[in-house]
């Protein structure tokens, strides 16, 4: 408990830094983009609506034009961002004991590497929670008007959390194995960038085997609104992959060595 309260603490700013920023974004982009809702039916519709663009996106241009495929639009962009803190959150939060060299000190502390391990991971994983919550809030205030399904809303929001766990459960395991990582910002961008890209190709060569490897492709908001929930292959595989990069990562950094400073 005394290191998850030092870590929410040292990391409370850059919590709450990317919550009003992801918050803000889709509070003031949300309103902006009802204009799509006025695009006709005419040859500009049909040229967009067939384009490769819409299907690296997994949206169609009928779905687009509706309060919430405009949402769920802006929210597999924002996903992007989102994706990048919960990586960079999770590889960061241990390379930091290296580079900042701390990592002799806590680990001469009385507290177990269970301890430790747990404490750090609950806080990349309560900073994921709040920064989703926050953007739901503000998604609930941009859209907040009749005629929405606001289940289906609600599960498109979430999907925005659960691709963020996902990532920062990898960027746990990143971030142990290859603790000595000086630019966790530039990994997690990488990585969250080749991700996106697999979620696209697939989608746009219609290839659904590609598609398990790449938490973007989850959670389609043309599937939630088919369907009316997550499809279940997807989110099996999501659990467990997500529940074996917490194994993996624990097994690492119990059995992990330390170099200390002479």
């Amino acid at each position: 408990m005394v290191i998850l309260k030092y870590e929410l603490k040292r990391h409370r700013k850059y919590i709450l830094g990317w919550a009003i920023a992801l918050a803000l974004c889709v509070f003031v982009m949300t309103p902006t983009y009802y204009s799509f809702m006025d695009v006709s039916t005419g040859d500009l519709y049909e040229t967009l609506g067939t384009s490769d663009f819409y299907k690296g996106v997994g949206v169609s241009m009928e779905y687009l034009t509706s309060p919430l495929g405009i949402y769920a639009f802006l929210t597999s962009f924002f996903m992007i961002a989102s994706g990048i803190f919960g990586m960079h959150f999770g590889i960061a939060i241990h390379t930091k004991e290296c580079s900042e060299r701390t990592s002799e000190y806590l680990f001469t502390k009385p507290h177990t590497r269970k301890t430790i391990y747990w404490a750090k991971a609950f806080t990349v994983f309560f900073g994921v929670v709040v920064v989703s919550m926050v953007y739901l809030l503000a998604s609930f205030l941009a859209l907040f008007r009749s005629g929405i399904d606001w289940g289906e809303f609600f599960l498109i929001a979430l999907s925005l959390m659960l691709v963020t766990l996902f990532l920062a459960a990898m960027g746990l395991l990143v971030g142990i194995l290859f603790s000595r990582n000086r630019s966790p910002l530039l990994t997690a961008g990488l990585i969250v960038f080749v991700e996106y890209c697999v979620t696209s190709f697939s989608n746009i060569v219609s290839n659904r085997a590609i598609s398990f490897l790449s938490p973007y492709s989850f959670f389609s908001a043309a599937e939630i609104s088919k369907s009316g929930f997550y499809e279940l292959d997807y989110l099996g595989w999501c659990v467990l992959l997500f529940a074996l990069f917490l194994v993996l990562s624990y097994r690492v950094f119990l059995k992990k060595d330390i170099q200390f400073r002479s």
